[in-house]
């Protein structure tokens, strides 16, 4: 583990490479001492801090390709532990009293934030990982006084055969230099926040990111890839966040038939949602979201709800009021229980019985007709009457034949319907509000995208990169006597060790179905059913077997020998009594040979020929002695770093992850679109003139767009 700090760098590297060769024993370093992989974590923190301030003003490319590779070892380290072991405290030698123990986890954001924003963040107690002095132990040294080495002078010169394909220009390899830590340390975090616990996903290994583009599920867009028609959907707009994130907001339709549109557990939403497709430097992610009301009752407010459980409602239906007709007389009459009486009469006959101080007359019912007064006569009193009753029959008649007029009943409250969007962006113009996108504060970080060809074209150029390192490696068998490329290319099995190894390189993904890397395979079997694939959440391993591919004719073996010829890096598994040469298999490429040779015991002698510009790689050397349990682990780590080693010599060759970064950047400077606060608001209210879908023009997607 000191190595990793030692000042030869390539004896570093190798320090680094064999930590990342023990992440396939993490579980066995566990049985042992306990906290081993913790104190591994511990120390690629507290050594990433020590380099980090003299490395960033070093201007020499192999410093800072130190401290990447200790990055993204740490990052295997992280994603292959529990959580349980991540949120440990860190034991300090100088713990404060006043502050809590810092967890792994925490430390690790703590180094990864330095080396985004600079090494003087850690000047702030805040932001200070850890000290190399707080790991001191019984067991580990981190002062010990290691021997100086020399750098090794390159075995390659600049006008070697791979050199001069490509120049270096010194311009662009100094741009590409100057941030590589601060990149490297980028993507780790976004990997982290992404892909940590939730790897492998229900996809399996071979999936990694999102497959879902914005042509899928749109009602506007009838192409199977990405095309011009989206720019006429009123559905969709492109947006850029923080300058390094592309957003994609799309309003689809939620799924017929389903309670919630399938993705709200049955709760009231709408009959749309909004599709969130975000590209950044760790891969592409898809989002469906949709805007959930409540409860299953609320999507149908016009039926009662019910209040009772199953065997209470006759209960309940006890407690109301009788609907015969009312014969008590000393109750105060409710309006139910009188059918055809007289209202009039019943209320002034309870008022006697119950309040008898309001009687004219004693004993004398208020309902009873008063006698006439003194003072007018039999006459007029009639004239009073047939007065009323004509009033009365003239009130009647009108009621009959005119009450039913539209202005002589009150209107009816009515439940207002429900609004339907007009829009068919609006439920994506909610969330992007929800989440305070919109807002005048958020206009210096989000901005809209130029939607022409040329953006479309780079976004399926983005796609097809790949988001994890990745290589191919050929596999030979040669058995007893097969000196030529005829009998060894049409082997179609080997012994029963050669299996046993090639099944421990990987396991076995059908080709038609496999939705990782292909390694130039095809799917339509002509190279073969099946072939050992090996994948981590940061690197992905397609094997070119020889005795997987089919040797039918002598067009299958010139196209098997196309494919295997072409791999840099060949695995040759021999059972031949003489040395395997590298002329046997005609080829330009095989710069590497990892040839492995039976002994008894089940152990097997392993030869290594390489090229003379070829860097040093491990953790196998040329005449090392390995055991069959864990030979295929070594030969494929070592196959790893021996491919890493190669293109290490193509001039201005990145990492995967900084391609996609400086194309991330590159689409952004070409196609971000500067817009006045007015304008970019008209745009997110309205995407694209709207045009009618014909296909369903009645769905909400569908109506009148203003």
């Amino acid at each position: 583990m000191g190595g990793e700090k030692f000042s030869n760098k390539t004896v570093a590297l190798v320090a680094s490479d064999i930590l990342h060769l023990l992440i396939n024993y993490v579980d066995d370093l566990q049985k042992f001492p306990p906290d081993t992989p913790k104190k591994i974590v511990e120390i690629l923190i507290a050594t990433v801090t020590h380099l980090l301030p003299t490395t960033e003003s070093s201007p020499h490319e192999p410093d800072k390709r130190l401290v990447v590779s200790l990055l993204l070892c740490l990052l295997d380290w992280v994603m292959a532990l529990p959580p349980k072991t991540l949120l440990q405290p860190v034991q300090t030698l100088s713990p404060h009293k006043d502050k809590p123990d810092k967890s792994i986890l925490s430390c690790i954001y703590k180094v990864l934030h330095g080396c985004v924003y600079g090494a003087q963040n850690f000047n702030s107690p805040r932001y200070f990982p850890m000290n190399l002095s707080d790991l001191t132990s019984p067991d580990y040294d981190p002062f010990l006084l290691l021997e100086s080495l020399k750098e090794p002078e390159p075995l390659h010169s600049p006008d070697s055969e791979r050199s001069s394909k490509l120049q270096p220009v010194t311009e662009v390899r100094s741009r590409i230099q100057h941030g590589l830590i601060s990149i490297a340390a980028r993507t780790v975090i976004t990997h982290l926040v992404n892909h940590l616990g939730h790897y492998p996903m229900s996809g399996g290994p071979a999936t990694l990111t999102s497959h879902v583009c914005e042509n899928m599920d749109n009602p506007y867009s009838e192409s199977p890839d990405l095309a011009p028609e989206l720019f006429d959907g009123p559905n969709l707009q492109f947006f850029v966040l923080n300058g390094t994130t592309l957003l994609s907001c799309l309003q689809i339709r939620a799924e017929d038939g389903v309670p919630g549109g399938g993705m709200s557990a049955g709760l009231t939403t709408t009959s749309a949602c909004v599709r969130v497709i975000v590209r950044d430097i760790s891969g592409k992610h898809s989002w469906d979201s949709a805007v959930l009301y409540g409860p299953p009752h609320c999507g149908a407010p016009n039926q009662p709800l019910n209040l009772y459980k199953e065997g209470e409602e006759e209960g309940a239906l006890e407690l109301m009021a009788p609907q015969a007709k009312r014969v008590c007389r000393e109750v105060v009459p409710s309006w139910d229980s009188l059918l055809e009486d007289d209202v009039l009469d019943e209320m002034l006959q309870y008022l006697g019985y119950s309040s008898p101080e309001c009687l004219q007359r004693a004993g004398a019912p208020l309902n009873i007709p008063a006698p006439p007064p003194v003072c007018v006569s039999e006459k007029q009193e009639n004239e009073v009457i047939n007065a009323i009753l004509k009033q009365c029959a003239e009130e009647r008649d009108f009621a009959v034949h005119r009450g039913n007029g539209l202005n002589m009943r009150a209107v009816e409250q009515g439940e207002p319907e429900p609004h339907r969007p007009q829009s068919a962006f609006y439920y994506c113009r909610l969330l992007l509000n929800i989440l305070g996108m919109n807002s005048w504060e958020k206009r210096s970080n989000f901005h809209l995208l130029k939607k022409n060809e040329k953006l479309l074209r780079e976004l399926k150029n983005l796609d097809s990169r790949q988001c994890r390192e990745t290589h191919k490696i050929a596999v030979f068998y040669v058995a007893e006597g097969q000196e030529d490329k005829h009998s060894i290319l049409s082997n179609t099995s080997g012994s029963q060790a050669y299996e046993d190894f090639v099944s421990g390189l990987g396991w076995e993904v059908n080709l038609t179905s496999h939705c990782g890397f292909m390694g130039g395979l095809q799917r339509n079997k002509s190279t073969g059913l099946t072939t050992p694939y090996f994948a981590t959440s940061t690197v992905e391993v397609m094997f070119h077997v020889s005795t997987r591919m089919p040797p039918d004719s002598d067009d299958s073996l010139t196209k098997k020998l196309r494919h295997l010829g072409n791999d840099e890096v060949h695995i040759v598994w021999s059972e031949h009594s003489r040395d395997y040469r590298r002329g046997i298999i005609p080829t330009e490429f095989g710069d590497v040979l990892i040839i492995i040779y039976p002994m008894k015991n089940r152990m097997y002698s392993i030869h290594i020929l390489k090229k003379p510009e070829v860097p040093f790689f491990g953790p196998l050397f040329d005449g090392a002695i390995v055991d069959e349990k864990i030979l295929p682990t070594m030969v494929r780590a070592t196959a790893l770093n021996a491919s890493r080693a190669l293109k290490s010599l193509i001039p201005l060759y990145q990492n995967f992850y900084e391609e996609r970064a400086r194309y991330l950047e590159t689409i952004v400077q070409h196609h971000l679109e500067p817009t006045t606060f007015e304008d970019y608001a008209a745009r997110v209210f309205c995407p694209a003139p709207y045009h009618h879908h014909l296909s369903d023009p009645d769905h909400n997607l569908s109506l009148v767009y203003i």
